[in-house]
């Protein structure tokens, strides 16, 4: 009997409402996402500002508050989940859905933005709480006219804000409260968006052995490697069938 798998996908630019007229945020991994049917019954979502879903009327998302939206989904379609899958971005999120709501599901995460540079903000924490606006305000337009970050220069407000708010949460010290063995970890060993080897060196023994790494792949090796993502899959977690 197949298990109950829910995907969160990553943050992609192009998946944003405005960049696509696709109501599926995985329709560019149909490939992957058709090879991972043939183990689980497939559960998908679009996060807020994605493929057409609506976005709250909040200034920003926390990692919390998209734990708290994927839980949501989970309770309002009574899925009994056995397995969630993180994809990029969906790596942190489904890890702090998993602290904040415990239960033995399992996480699956490929290409997890698990750890994050946070340096990068430091010359912004003395700026003055009445200045903070002005500051946020002077980084967006250089990230979207100076830099060209495409998912600030794309996205809405709220997406914008979001961005910002989740792109330098390092999330190492939560992934470690969860227990290793049910958690399985792939990444690329090519794979330049993430930190992979960073990651390896810095969790404990236990979390080593459940990191694989796919020769060659980059951080889209769910289009250029998606056999061996189930293989490796289908290794941690023998009982998949």
């Amino acid at each position: 009997m197949k298990k109950n798998l829910l995907l969160i996908h990553g943050w992609n630019y192009r998946n944003y409402t405005s960049m696509t007229d696709e109501d599926d945020a995985w329709h560019n991994r149909k490939h992957f996402v058709d090879l991972l049917e043939e183990d689980f019954n497939i559960y998908k979502l679009n996060l807020p500002g994605f493929c057409g879903e609506k976005e709250p009327d909040k200034k920003y998302f926390t990692l919390d508050d998209f734990a708290d939206y994927i839980n949501d989904y989970i309770q309002k379609n009574n899925i009994p989940v056995d397995y969630v899958l993180g994809y990029s971005f969906g790596g942190p999120v489904a890890i702090t859905w998993k602290n904040k709501y415990p239960s033995k599901v399992k996480l699956i995460l490929v290409s997890p933005a698990i750890i994050r540079n946070q340096d990068k903000s430091k010359k912004f924490v003395k700026t003055p709480r009445v200045l903070k606006p002005f500051r946020d305000f002077v980084r967006d337009l250089y990230l979207i006219y100076y830099v060209k970050n495409n998912e600030m220069r794309y996205g809405t407000k709220f997406l914008r804000n979001t961005y910002q708010e989740i792109v330098r949460k390092d999330v190492t010290d939560e992934l470690e409260k969860i227990d290793p063995n049910e958690v399985c970890i792939i990444y690329g060993t090519l794979d330049k968006m993430v930190k992979p080897y960073k990651l390896q060196e810095k969790v404990n023994q236990d979390y080593k052995k459940r990191i694989a790494f796919i020769e060659n792949g980059g951080h889209d090796i769910a289009n250029s490697h998606p056999e061996e993502i189930i293989s490796d899959i289908k290794k941690f977690y023998k009982e998949l069938k």
